[in-house]
């Protein structure tokens, strides 16, 4: 895992797949980022990936007998 720090206003470019993440604001524990990605990238929460994948496997799992 890369760890790096940024100050507001600051950015992370990832380059191979078009990412710009900008550190926007910090409140207390809270960082907010904003995310410029290209329209056929999908950004996702963890949290709501977690939720498409399960989703997925549950309509791939096989049907109980």
């Amino acid at each position: 895992m890369l760890v790096l720090s940024r100050k507001i206003g600051e950015k992370i470019v990832v380059p191979a797949c078009g990412l710009i993440i900008k550190v926007v604001g910090v409140k207390g524990t809270r960082v907010r980022l904003g995310i410029t990605a290209p329209d056929d990238v999908r950004v996702d929460r963890e949290e709501v990936w977690q939720r498409l994948v399960e989703q997925t496997e549950d309509h791939m799992a096989p049907a109980c007998s």
